[in-house]
This record gives C-alpha cells, structure tokens and sequence, in this order.
C-alpha cells in the first residue's frame, strides 16, 4: 500500500515511562499525531497507570506525579487504541530504540502484534543536520526555532517531533527533486556513514532523472 511505501503520511510517537528498561519499567503517556505532508491530521494522547511505583525522578523530568495515574487505565488497555491509531503507516520516533521496545513490550502485554516500520528521526538529523552540538530534541527544536510546549511530556514531544520531520522529509525531498521520498531510502540514509550521505542522495536523484 502507498502509505506502507512513501513517508507522506507517518505517525509520530513518544512515550514517557517509569524508567529505561522495557523488560521491567512501564508507559505512563503515549504521544502520537498523524502528519500529512506538513500538517497534523489527527492527535492521540493518554495517560497510564504503570502498575508500579512512579519513581521522583520521573515526577521531577516530566512533572506527572502517582496521583495522576492513579484512575488511568494500564497500558494494556491503551494499546488496541494506539495500534488502531497507528493503523498501517510508518511509525516515526525520535531516538526510536527506545519507544520501539516499549511500544514492542506493551503490544506483547496486551497480545497485540506490531510491524510497522519505525525510522528514527534522531539518526536522520546525525546525517542530514551537521551543525549541531548534539542530537537531543530540544537541542533540535532550538535549533529549528520550534517550541515544546512541555518538554517530556509525550504529546508535546511528538508535535515537536513532528516539526522536526517536515524539515528533514524537506532535506531529502528537495535533493532528490521530488515530493514523496520512499521510506528505504530514508532507512538507508540512516544507515550509512554521514560523510556518504550527499554522494547517496546524489545517486538516488540520477535514478530518478533516468
């Protein structure tokens, strides 16, 4: 399907947890907006009870706290939601090695499958943005001028993540010529070394001329 082949429809996500292990620790938010070429078509946020105790470094990063959760539904509950959200589209994730084993343990949680393909727009900023001192979304936000509304909390991520995606989609699309860029060559890009990038993309968009 053209959604599973070009990127001019993904979801972005982010999660808040309890911690950094997807084995042990929980979602307490998920954060995910549709984009549609630049714009976001539809939103999903929701808070969760982790079934475990909040530690204060988590209330203290994010500033969600034990009461809060208390009422939410687990993550269990949430997932066939989410998965229904995300239906067949690229999923996007900044630093995606993180959210993608957690969006992987709670699916398996709930007895839910997930494969979408999952691109990192950390790892695309490395090779498309050489003028940074670092990779962190917020670094990158500045950078680009984009506001978080809340910084760690998932959904304001996501939106900020999603600001992010419309300037490196833009990067590709406007080397190659082209408006809808595949999503394997996005995955390529992120694969090779930053130096090879521009002679990559190239390459590509002589593909593309023949």
């Amino acid at each position: 399907m053209e959604l599973e082949k070009y990127c001019d429809e993904v979801v972005i996500l982010d999660f808040e947890t309890t911690g950094l292990s997807a084995d042990e620790d929980r979602i307490i938010e998920v954060g995910a907006v549709i984009v549609k070429g630049k714009k976001v078509i539809g939103k999903f946020s929701e808070l969760m009870y982790p079934e475990c105790h909040l530690p204060y470094f988590i209330t203290d990063l994010t500033g969600i706290s034990s009461a809060m959760l208390r009422d939410k539904p687990i993550p269990q509950k949430i997932m066939p939601k989410l998965k229904k959200f995300i239906g067949n589209r690229v999923i996007l994730a900044h630093n995606a090695s993180f959210d993608s084993k957690f969006l992987y343990a709670e699916m398996a949680r709930a007895n839910l499958d997930i494969e979408n393909e999952i691109l990192c727009t950390m790892l695309l900023s490395r090779r498309l943005i050489p003028d940074v001192y670092d990779y962190k979304l917020g670094t990158l936000a500045e950078y680009l001028d984009v506001k978080i509304g809340r910084a760690h909390r998932a959904i304001d991520d996501a939106l900020a993540t999603a600001k992010l995606w419309n300037h490196l989609h833009g990067i590709v699309s406007n080397s190659l010529g082209i408006k809808k860029v595949e999503s394997n060559i996005l995955k390529s890009i992120t694969k090779k070394p930053k130096k090879a990038v521009p002679v990559y993309l190239e390459k590509i968009k002589k593909a593309y001329l023949q």
